[in-house]
C-alpha cells in the first residue's frame, strides 16, 4: 500500500512540475539571435556590433549568442554579456569548444550599469 501511495505522489509531483514549467516557457517566447564573428569588411568591432544588436532586444527575450572567435576571447565576451544582459534567476547555458561558443539566457531588458570603483 505504501509503495502505491509513493508512486502516486511521485506522479502527481511530476505532473505539477510539467504543468508549471509550461507557463515559464510561454513567458519567454521571442528569440533574439546574435552572432559574433570577425569581419574584415566592417570598421566596427565584432563585439560592439553584437552589443548594438543585443541592445535592440526586448526584456524576456531568449538571448541566443553564438561566437565564432577564439575560445579565450569568446569566454571574455560571453562572461561580459552574461553579467550585463542576463537575468540571474533563469538558467544560463554556455557551451565552449575550440571553434564555437554558445550562450542562451533570458534578456533582462536593460544593460546593468557598470560600477566605477574610483
Amino acid at each position: 500500500m505504501l509503495l502505491i501511495y509513493t508512486h502516486v505522489m511521485k506522479m502527481l509531483i511530476t505532473i505539477f512540475l510539467l504543468l508549471s514549467s509550461f507557463k515559464v516557457f510561454g513567458e519567454f517566447d521571442n528569440k533574439c539571435s546574435v552572432i559574433i564573428t570577425l569581419r574584415l569588411q566592417d570598421n566596427n568591432g565584432a563585439y560592439q556590433d553584437a552589443i548594438d544588436k543585443i541592445n535592440q532586444c526586448n526584456k524576456n527575450d531568449i538571448l541566443s549568442v553564438t561566437s565564432f572567435l577564439d575560445l579565450s576571447i569568446s569566454k571574455v565576451y560571453i562572461t561580459d554579456i552574461i553579467q550585463t544582459y542576463c537575468m540571474f534567476n533563469h538558467e544560463i547555458v554556455t557551451l565552449l569548444d575550440e571553434k564555437t561558443s554558445n550562450l542562451s539566457c533570458v534578456h533582462r531588458g536593460k544593460a546593468r550599469v557598470e560600477r566605477k570603483l574610483n
